[in-house]
Protein backbone atom coordinates (compact mmCIF):
# COMPACT_ATOMS: atom_id res chain seq x y z
CA UNK A 1 0.00 0.00 0.00
CA UNK A 2 2.79 2.42 0.87
CA UNK A 3 4.56 1.60 -2.40
CA UNK A 4 1.38 2.26 -4.39
CA UNK A 5 0.80 5.56 -2.60
CA UNK A 6 4.34 6.68 -3.38
CA UNK A 7 3.85 5.84 -7.06
CA UNK A 8 0.58 7.78 -7.08
CA UNK A 9 2.23 10.74 -5.36
CA UNK A 10 5.09 10.80 -7.90
CA UNK A 11 2.54 10.76 -10.70
CA UNK A 12 0.51 13.62 -9.20
CA UNK A 13 3.64 15.70 -8.64
CA UNK A 14 4.64 15.13 -12.26
CA UNK A 15 1.20 16.32 -13.42
CA UNK A 16 1.47 19.46 -11.30
CA UNK A 17 4.93 20.19 -12.65
CA UNK A 18 3.67 19.65 -16.23
CA UNK A 19 1.29 22.58 -15.84
CA UNK A 20 3.77 24.80 -13.96
CA UNK A 21 6.98 24.93 -15.95
CA UNK A 22 8.26 21.38 -15.83
CA UNK A 23 11.95 21.15 -14.88
CA UNK A 24 12.10 24.95 -14.57
CA UNK A 25 9.80 24.76 -11.55
CA UNK A 26 11.94 24.93 -8.39
CA UNK A 27 9.61 22.51 -6.62
CA UNK A 28 10.77 19.68 -8.85
CA UNK A 29 13.19 19.10 -5.98
CA UNK A 30 10.25 17.53 -4.12
CA UNK A 31 11.06 14.36 -6.08
CA UNK A 32 13.89 13.86 -3.57
CA UNK A 33 11.38 13.58 -0.74
CA UNK A 34 9.72 10.64 -2.48
CA UNK A 35 13.07 8.99 -3.02
CA UNK A 36 13.95 9.43 0.66
CA UNK A 37 10.58 8.00 1.71
CA UNK A 38 10.97 5.07 -0.65
CA UNK A 39 14.43 4.18 0.61
CA UNK A 40 13.27 4.34 4.23
CA UNK A 41 9.89 2.59 4.23
CA UNK A 42 9.69 0.10 1.36
CA UNK A 43 11.78 -2.83 0.21
CA UNK A 44 15.05 -2.16 -1.59
CA UNK A 45 13.90 -3.27 -5.03
CA UNK A 46 10.75 -1.17 -4.76
CA UNK A 47 12.83 1.81 -3.73
CA UNK A 48 14.86 1.42 -6.91
CA UNK A 49 11.59 1.34 -8.88
CA UNK A 50 10.68 4.70 -7.36
CA UNK A 51 14.12 6.07 -8.23
CA UNK A 52 13.69 4.90 -11.83
CA UNK A 53 10.17 6.35 -12.00
CA UNK A 54 11.39 9.72 -10.72
CA UNK A 55 14.13 9.74 -13.38
CA UNK A 56 11.67 8.90 -16.17
CA UNK A 57 9.08 11.45 -15.05
CA UNK A 58 11.66 14.22 -14.72
CA UNK A 59 13.04 13.39 -18.19
CA UNK A 60 9.51 13.54 -19.68
CA UNK A 61 9.07 17.03 -18.25
CA UNK A 62 12.08 18.17 -20.31
CA UNK A 63 10.40 16.81 -23.41
CA UNK A 64 6.97 18.27 -22.81
CA UNK A 65 5.56 20.77 -20.35
CA UNK A 66 3.76 24.10 -20.24
CA UNK A 67 6.34 26.81 -19.76
CA UNK A 68 6.11 29.53 -17.13
CA UNK A 69 5.78 33.18 -18.12
CA UNK A 70 9.03 34.97 -18.85
CA UNK A 71 10.40 38.37 -17.83
CA UNK A 72 12.35 39.97 -15.02
CA UNK A 73 9.55 39.46 -12.51
CA UNK A 74 9.42 35.77 -13.38
CA UNK A 75 13.18 35.47 -12.85
CA UNK A 76 12.88 36.97 -9.37
CA UNK A 77 9.98 34.64 -8.55
CA UNK A 78 12.05 31.68 -9.73
CA UNK A 79 14.95 32.69 -7.50
CA UNK A 80 12.63 32.98 -4.50
CA UNK A 81 11.02 29.68 -5.44
CA UNK A 82 14.39 27.92 -5.65
CA UNK A 83 15.36 29.18 -2.22
CA UNK A 84 12.02 28.21 -0.72
CA UNK A 85 12.01 24.76 -2.34
CA UNK A 86 15.53 24.07 -1.06
CA UNK A 87 14.53 25.02 2.49
CA UNK A 88 11.31 23.02 2.22
CA UNK A 89 12.95 19.86 0.88
CA UNK A 90 15.80 20.06 3.38
CA UNK A 91 13.35 20.57 6.24
CA UNK A 92 11.12 17.68 5.16
CA UNK A 93 14.04 15.27 4.76
CA UNK A 94 15.59 16.34 8.07
CA UNK A 95 12.24 16.02 9.88
CA UNK A 96 11.51 12.61 8.43
CA UNK A 97 14.99 11.19 8.91
CA UNK A 98 15.11 12.60 12.45
CA UNK A 99 11.91 10.79 13.36
CA UNK A 100 13.18 7.67 11.66
CA UNK A 101 16.45 7.80 13.60
CA UNK A 102 14.58 8.32 16.86
CA UNK A 103 12.35 5.33 16.10
CA UNK A 104 15.40 3.20 15.31
CA UNK A 105 17.10 4.23 18.56
CA UNK A 106 13.95 3.43 20.51
CA UNK A 107 13.77 0.06 18.81
CA UNK A 108 17.41 -0.62 19.66
CA UNK A 109 16.74 0.23 23.31
CA UNK A 110 13.73 -2.08 23.37
CA UNK A 111 15.72 -4.88 21.75
CA UNK A 112 18.52 -4.34 24.25
CA UNK A 113 15.99 -4.61 27.06
CA UNK A 114 14.57 -7.81 25.60
CA UNK A 115 18.07 -9.28 25.22
CA UNK A 116 18.91 -8.29 28.78
CA UNK A 117 15.76 -9.94 30.13
CA UNK A 118 16.44 -13.04 28.05
CA UNK A 119 19.99 -13.20 29.40
CA UNK A 120 18.71 -12.87 32.96
CA UNK A 121 16.17 -15.61 32.40
CA UNK A 122 18.87 -17.82 30.91
CA UNK A 123 21.14 -17.19 33.90
CA UNK A 124 18.27 -17.98 36.24
CA UNK A 125 17.53 -21.23 34.41
CA UNK A 126 21.19 -22.21 34.60
CA UNK A 127 21.30 -21.30 38.27
CA UNK A 128 18.15 -23.29 39.02
CA UNK A 129 19.56 -26.33 37.21
CA UNK A 130 22.87 -25.97 39.05
CA UNK A 131 21.26 -25.61 42.46
CA UNK A 132 18.89 -28.51 41.89
CA UNK A 133 21.75 -30.73 40.75
CA UNK A 134 23.94 -29.69 43.67
CA UNK A 135 21.17 -30.29 46.18
CA UNK A 136 20.47 -33.71 44.69
CA UNK A 137 24.09 -34.81 44.47
CA UNK A 138 25.18 -33.43 47.86
CA UNK A 139 22.03 -34.14 49.84
CA UNK A 140 22.67 -37.87 50.31
CA UNK A 141 26.37 -37.60 51.29
CA UNK A 142 25.61 -34.76 53.68
CA UNK A 143 22.84 -36.80 55.26
CA UNK A 144 25.18 -39.76 55.66
CA UNK A 145 27.87 -37.56 57.22
CA UNK A 146 25.33 -36.11 59.65
CA UNK A 147 24.14 -39.57 60.75
CA UNK A 148 27.66 -40.95 61.18
CA UNK A 149 28.84 -37.88 63.08
CA UNK A 150 25.83 -38.14 65.38
CA UNK A 151 26.66 -41.79 66.12
CA UNK A 152 30.31 -40.92 66.75
CA UNK A 153 29.25 -38.16 69.11
CA UNK A 154 27.01 -40.50 71.10
CA UNK A 155 29.62 -43.27 71.23
CA UNK A 156 32.49 -41.06 72.31
CA UNK A 157 30.70 -38.73 74.70
CA UNK A 158 31.78 -40.78 77.71
CA UNK A 159 34.98 -42.25 76.21
CA UNK A 160 36.68 -39.24 74.62
CA UNK A 161 34.87 -35.88 74.90
CA UNK A 162 37.31 -34.28 72.43
CA UNK A 163 36.25 -36.65 69.65
CA UNK A 164 32.61 -36.04 70.57
CA UNK A 165 33.13 -32.29 70.24
CA UNK A 166 34.77 -32.79 66.85
CA UNK A 167 31.80 -34.87 65.73
CA UNK A 168 29.42 -32.12 66.89
CA UNK A 169 31.45 -29.60 64.89
CA UNK A 170 31.12 -31.81 61.80
CA UNK A 171 27.32 -31.86 62.24
CA UNK A 172 27.21 -28.09 62.52
CA UNK A 173 29.23 -27.69 59.34
CA UNK A 174 26.91 -30.13 57.59
CA UNK A 175 23.94 -28.02 58.67
CA UNK A 176 25.74 -24.98 57.30
CA UNK A 177 26.25 -26.70 53.95
CA UNK A 178 22.56 -27.55 53.84
CA UNK A 179 21.66 -23.93 54.57
CA UNK A 180 23.85 -22.76 51.70
CA UNK A 181 22.18 -25.26 49.36
CA UNK A 182 18.77 -24.00 50.46
CA UNK A 183 19.81 -20.44 49.65
CA UNK A 184 20.88 -21.53 46.19
CA UNK A 185 17.38 -22.84 45.45
CA UNK A 186 15.97 -19.87 43.55
CA UNK A 187 12.39 -20.26 42.41
CA UNK A 188 11.82 -18.88 38.94
CA UNK A 189 9.24 -16.06 39.06
CA UNK A 190 7.06 -17.54 36.34
CA UNK A 191 3.88 -15.74 35.22
CA UNK A 192 1.02 -16.39 37.60
CA UNK A 193 -2.59 -15.44 38.17
CA UNK A 194 -3.36 -12.08 39.73
CA UNK A 195 -4.63 -12.24 43.31
CA UNK A 196 -6.78 -9.66 45.07
CA UNK A 197 -5.73 -9.27 48.69
CA UNK A 198 -5.91 -6.68 51.45
CA UNK A 199 -2.65 -4.92 52.25
CA UNK A 200 -3.01 -5.90 55.92
CA UNK A 201 -3.15 -9.60 54.99
CA UNK A 202 -0.01 -9.24 52.89
CA UNK A 203 1.68 -7.60 55.89
CA UNK A 204 0.65 -10.52 58.12
CA UNK A 205 2.18 -12.98 55.66
CA UNK A 206 5.44 -11.05 55.42
CA UNK A 207 5.70 -10.79 59.20
CA UNK A 208 5.33 -14.57 59.41
CA UNK A 209 8.35 -14.96 57.10
CA UNK A 210 10.64 -12.82 59.27
CA UNK A 211 13.00 -14.05 61.94
CA UNK A 212 12.34 -13.74 65.63
CA UNK A 213 12.25 -10.12 66.78
CA UNK A 214 12.12 -8.64 63.28
CA UNK A 215 8.34 -8.49 62.96
CA UNK A 216 8.12 -5.98 65.83
CA UNK A 217 10.68 -3.74 64.08
CA UNK A 218 8.70 -3.66 60.81
CA UNK A 219 6.71 -0.41 60.58
CA UNK A 220 3.84 -0.45 58.04
CA UNK A 221 3.04 2.81 56.24
CA UNK A 222 -0.11 2.28 54.18
CA UNK A 223 -3.89 2.56 54.28
CA UNK A 224 -5.26 -0.59 56.02
CA UNK A 225 -8.20 -0.63 53.60
CA UNK A 226 -5.93 -0.68 50.52
CA UNK A 227 -6.79 -3.55 48.18
CA UNK A 228 -4.02 -5.03 46.06
CA UNK A 229 -4.22 -6.80 42.69
CA UNK A 230 -0.86 -8.53 42.46
CA UNK A 231 0.98 -11.76 41.53
CA UNK A 232 0.99 -12.85 45.16
CA UNK A 233 3.62 -15.62 45.28
CA UNK A 234 6.25 -13.73 43.25
CA UNK A 235 5.68 -10.50 45.15
CA UNK A 236 5.91 -12.22 48.53
CA UNK A 237 9.20 -13.79 47.51
CA UNK A 238 10.61 -10.45 46.31
CA UNK A 239 9.46 -8.48 49.36
CA UNK A 240 10.82 -11.15 51.68
CA UNK A 241 14.24 -10.73 50.05
CA UNK A 242 14.12 -6.94 50.42
CA UNK A 243 13.01 -7.13 54.05
CA UNK A 244 15.74 -9.60 54.97
CA UNK A 245 18.36 -7.39 53.35
CA UNK A 246 16.98 -4.36 55.20
CA UNK A 247 17.08 -6.08 58.59
CA UNK A 248 20.55 -7.48 57.93
CA UNK A 249 21.81 -3.95 57.24
CA UNK A 250 20.30 -2.33 60.36
CA UNK A 251 21.05 -2.49 64.05
CA UNK A 252 18.83 -4.50 66.37
CA UNK A 253 16.99 -1.40 67.62
CA UNK A 254 16.35 0.22 64.23
CA UNK A 255 13.01 -0.02 62.44
CA UNK A 256 12.36 -0.86 58.80
CA UNK A 257 9.54 0.93 56.96
CA UNK A 258 7.21 -0.82 54.50
CA UNK A 259 5.23 1.65 52.40
CA UNK A 260 2.53 0.58 49.92
CA UNK A 261 0.87 3.15 47.66
CA UNK A 262 -1.26 3.12 44.52
CA UNK A 263 -0.15 5.63 41.90
CA UNK A 264 -0.87 6.01 38.17
CA UNK A 265 -2.20 2.48 37.72
CA UNK A 266 0.58 0.74 39.65
CA UNK A 267 1.40 -0.32 43.20
CA UNK A 268 4.62 0.97 44.75
CA UNK A 269 6.20 -1.20 47.45
CA UNK A 270 8.95 0.80 49.18
CA UNK A 271 11.19 -0.63 51.90
CA UNK A 272 13.36 1.87 53.78
CA UNK A 273 16.09 1.05 56.27
CA UNK A 274 18.52 3.21 58.21
CA UNK A 275 21.45 0.85 58.01
CA UNK A 276 24.97 0.94 56.68
CA UNK A 277 23.93 1.73 53.10
CA UNK A 278 26.05 1.30 49.98
CA UNK A 279 28.28 3.52 47.91
CA UNK A 280 27.43 4.23 44.26
CA UNK A 281 29.65 1.52 42.64
CA UNK A 282 28.25 -1.13 44.99
CA UNK A 283 24.67 0.00 44.40
CA UNK A 284 25.19 -0.26 40.62
CA UNK A 285 26.36 -3.86 40.95
CA UNK A 286 23.58 -4.83 43.33
CA UNK A 287 21.38 -7.32 41.54
CA UNK A 288 24.16 -9.11 39.67
CA UNK A 289 24.13 -12.88 40.26
CA UNK A 290 26.42 -13.97 43.11
CA UNK A 291 27.40 -10.40 44.02
CA UNK A 292 26.96 -9.76 47.74
CA UNK A 293 28.37 -7.50 50.44
CA UNK A 294 27.56 -9.96 53.21
CA UNK A 295 30.09 -12.14 54.98
CA UNK A 296 30.91 -15.53 53.43
CA UNK A 297 28.16 -17.99 54.24
CA UNK A 298 25.60 -15.28 55.07
CA UNK A 299 24.37 -14.69 51.54
CA UNK A 300 24.67 -15.99 47.99
CA UNK A 301 24.09 -12.71 46.13
CA UNK A 302 20.91 -13.95 44.43
CA UNK A 303 18.19 -12.05 46.29
CA UNK A 304 18.22 -8.74 44.39
CA UNK A 305 18.77 -10.65 41.15
CA UNK A 306 15.48 -12.43 41.85
CA UNK A 307 13.73 -9.14 42.70
CA UNK A 308 14.76 -7.65 39.36
CA UNK A 309 13.47 -10.75 37.58
CA UNK A 310 10.11 -10.42 39.35
CA UNK A 311 9.90 -6.77 38.26
CA UNK A 312 10.73 -7.67 34.65
CA UNK A 313 8.24 -10.54 34.51
CA UNK A 314 5.46 -8.35 35.91
CA UNK A 315 6.23 -5.44 33.58
CA UNK A 316 7.33 -3.25 36.50
CA UNK A 317 10.52 -1.63 37.71
CA UNK A 318 12.91 -1.98 40.62
CA UNK A 319 14.87 1.04 41.86
CA UNK A 320 17.56 0.93 44.54
CA UNK A 321 18.80 4.14 46.16
CA UNK A 322 21.42 3.99 48.87
CA UNK A 323 23.70 6.33 50.80
CA UNK A 324 26.62 5.12 52.92
CA UNK A 325 25.86 5.21 56.68
CA UNK A 326 22.36 6.57 56.03
CA UNK A 327 20.40 3.64 54.69
CA UNK A 328 18.80 2.20 51.59
CA UNK A 329 15.47 2.76 49.85
CA UNK A 330 14.25 -0.10 47.63
CA UNK A 331 11.16 0.53 45.50
CA UNK A 332 9.39 -2.25 43.60
CA UNK A 333 6.71 -0.96 41.20
CA UNK A 334 4.14 -3.47 39.94
CA UNK A 335 1.44 -2.48 37.40
CA UNK A 336 -2.10 -2.89 38.68
CA UNK A 337 -4.25 -5.48 36.90
CA UNK A 338 -7.34 -7.52 37.72
CA UNK A 339 -7.05 -10.07 34.90
CA UNK A 340 -7.68 -13.65 36.15
CA UNK A 341 -7.98 -12.29 39.67
CA UNK A 342 -8.42 -14.54 42.71
CA UNK A 343 -9.66 -12.95 45.92
CA UNK A 344 -8.08 -13.92 49.24
CA UNK A 345 -9.91 -12.75 52.33
CA UNK A 346 -8.81 -15.30 54.96
CA UNK A 347 -7.13 -13.61 57.92
CA UNK A 348 -4.15 -15.98 57.89
CA UNK A 349 -2.13 -16.81 54.79
CA UNK A 350 0.42 -19.54 54.34
CA UNK A 351 3.98 -18.27 54.10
Amino acid sequence: TVFALLLLDVGLLTALLYFTGGPENPFAALYLVHVALGVAVVRRRWAWVIVALVGVCYALLFWRHRPLFTGRAARELLDIGQWFSLVLVAGLIAYFLGHLSAALRQRELELAGVRDRAARNERLASLTTLSAGAAHELGTPLGTIAIVSREIERSCRDIDPQIADDALLIRREVDRCRTILDRMRVDSPAPEAITTIQATLLLTTLQGMLREGEADRLRPLFDPSLELHIPLASLQQALNVLLRNAFDATHNDETVDLSITRENGAFNFTITDRGIGMDEPTARRAGEPFFTTKNPGDGMGLGLFLVRLVADRCGGTFILRSTPNQGTIATLRIPETTTHSTTIAHPALPA
